[in-house]
């Protein structure tokens, strides 16, 4: 179990992004996206991974529409039904049917392409919390860590993680459990921060 501060810290978070503003979350989501732009003119991947924000969390799918326009491949997280805990990636195309997973997230159905860790160029990442040092507050399930830290166990090359969060979810410090995977930049409606390794 976390300590009693994490807990604290991640519902406390939690209830202060759910509680945005559509208006709010709108122009957050707006500017983020604005940077997050820059942020991948640089890192010019070919397959970029994103995810479908809910409760808060920022709508970057503008984004990932305008990358697959410019022939950027999608890829998309799909919790694993059978495996409780874990999840990997499918393609996914604007305009492409979704199904729900058990929390009633959309992702990539059954059908679509699976995309394997070694093919990831850049993740962007939903968050919870995060603090100045890349150590990341995730929604309590360890499927991002879970997945990425394989990358490390097989020497594969990891991906880019970027951090997609709104300015009031930096938080002092985290504390990280070993198995906890950094990440290596953020993007806040303030710009975007990366992390030295």
């Amino acid at each position: 179990m976390p300590p009693d501060s994490t807990v604290q810290t991640r519902a406390r978070l939690r209830r202060t992004r759910a509680a945005l503003s559509e208006r709010v979350l709108a122009q957050h989501s707006k500017a983020i996206c604005r940077h997050a732009l820059r942020c991948l003119q640089l890192l010019r991947p070919h397959t970029l991974a994103g995810y479908f924000g809910i409760r808060g969390e920022i709508d970057i799918t503008g984004l990932l529409e305008s990358e697959a326009l410019h022939g950027i491949r999608l890829a998309m997280p799909v919790l694993e039904r059978h495996r409780p805990g874990k999840m990997h990636f499918r393609t996914w195309i604007p305009g492409q049917r979704l199904c729900r997973n058990g929390f009633g997230i959309a992702e990539p159905c059954p059908e679509a392409p699976r995309v394997w860790r070694r093919e990831l160029d850049t993740v962007l990442v939903p968050l919870v919390g995060f603090d100045a040092h890349g150590h990341r507050l995730g929604m309590g399930g360890g499927y991002y860590d879970r997945y990425f830290a394989r990358c490390r166990l097989s020497r594969q090359r990891r991906p880019y993680l970027v951090g997609i969060a709104h300015d009031f979810q930096q938080v002092p410090t985290l504390t990280p459990n070993p198995w906890d995977v950094p990440l290596d930049a953020v993007i806040t409606e303030s710009g975007w921060y990366r992390f030295s390794r």
